[in-house]
């Protein structure tokens, strides 16, 4: 995998999102968008823990509150894609969850 590869991840309702992967400790500029937590499998395989959104991904940590579960999932890459519509964001971030099932979207 090489630097801002993309994939793409296919949400519940059948739409399809194609996000660009990040090594965990990436800065970003000041845009909104989705972000999935993941960790290299190997062979180019992911498994994901988080779907978030935000106004501002500039803004580090992402979640925060997540942070000790990305840590025991051993979250290593970021994928990323830009939205500036928030109520798109949600939609996003609900297809995906429901696709998924991320351990870190649960209480």
């Amino acid at each position: 995998m090489a630097y801002g590869d993309t994939t793409t991840l296919t949400g519940k309702g059948g739409a399809e999102y194609v996000f660009s992967i990040f090594p965990r400790n990436t800065t970003f500029n000041a845009r909104p968008g989705v972000y999935v937590m993941g960790r290299e499998m190997g062979e180019s395989r992911f498994a994901f823990c988080f779907v978030g959104e935000t106004a501002d991904l500039s803004k580090r940590p992402l979640s925060p509150d997540k942070q000790p579960c990305f840590n025991r999932f051993g979250v290593d890459h970021i994928f990323l894609i830009e939205e500036f519509d928030a109520a798109r964001r949600k939609q996003i971030v609900q297809d995906l969850v429901a696709a998924y099932s991320p351990s870190c979207n649960t209480p």
